[in-house]
């Protein structure tokens, strides 16, 4: 398993009764927000189960077009100054999105 998350404690249940298709998503995802945590990727390993993200996503390509809406509406509420970090994460997120794009092309 390439993530941390999914070798946690707290996923040996799950582990146990999913099957390995689901697992490999699940590590796959895991894996690929922990690499792109400030990106936006600490959206799902923060907020997500194993079993919340194999239901609600298809791929991993699924999981960064919904961490750049959560990190558009970030950026939407901020208070609006040039430094504001917010920027730089949805810049990061831009890149971490045209990477997975490349990957899959």
């Amino acid at each position: 398993m390439k993530s941390k998350e999914l070798r946690s404690r707290h996923n040996i249940a799950w582990l146990v009764k999913a099957t390995l298709e689901q697992i490999e998503l699940a590590d796959a995802i895991f894996a690929e927000c922990e690499a792109h945590y400030s990106a936006g990727g600490d959206i799902i390993v923060e907020c997500y189960t194993p079993a919340e993200v194999v239901a609600e996503f298809g791929s991993v390509a699924d999981v960064v077009g919904f961490c750049g809406l959560k990190v558009e509406q970030e950026l939407n509420a901020r208070w609006g100054e040039d430094a504001d970090p917010e920027l730089d994460r949805m810049k990061a997120h831009d890149e971490w999105e045209k990477e997975v794009k490349n990957k899959h092309t």
